[in-house]
């Protein structure tokens, strides 16, 4: 049996990539207020997998599904490839939230599907329910 995921600290890296800078800042600020300061941040999947090769110890991965060059998906892709990394847990958000991309996405190997808006409470929740907190 693979062992879950490990419950987040405040000294855990969690990656936010998302394309829109407000959106970084946003779940920045709400991982903040949750007790996670210790965030890196990426504008598209290109750039998170850089910063995930440089810091392997990766705990929690919360992605833009729409982004160019590298979308989200391609990004949970790579990691799910590398025998490291697999088990990162990996939120993956999207403001077209419908039955058929959260399908896609389960599909995928996400461990959860977010529609945007987050809030706070929507994020504790999620964290919740795969076991981070």
């Amino acid at each position: 049996m693979t062992p879950g995921p490990a419950v987040l600290t405040a000294s855990s890296k969690i990656l936010i990539v998302d394309d829109l800078p407000d959106m970084r800042a946003a779940l920045h600020g709400i991982l903040k207020d949750l007790g996670f300061g210790n965030t890196l941040s990426a504008n598209d999947g290109s750039a998170a997998r850089r910063i995930v090769e440089a810091n392997r110890d990766i705990a929690l991965v919360i992605s833009d599904w729409n982004m160019a060059p590298m979308d989200g998906l391609a990004l949970l892709a790579g990691l799910r490839k590398d025998a490291q990394l697999r088990l990162v847990p990996f939120i993956l958000v999207s403001a077209e939230a419908g039955p058929y991309r959260k399908n896609q996405a389960m599909e995928a190997g996400v461990s959860l599907f977010l529609p945007k808006p987050l809030d706070a409470e929507m994020l504790r929740r999620a964290l919740t329910d795969i076991g981070l907190m």
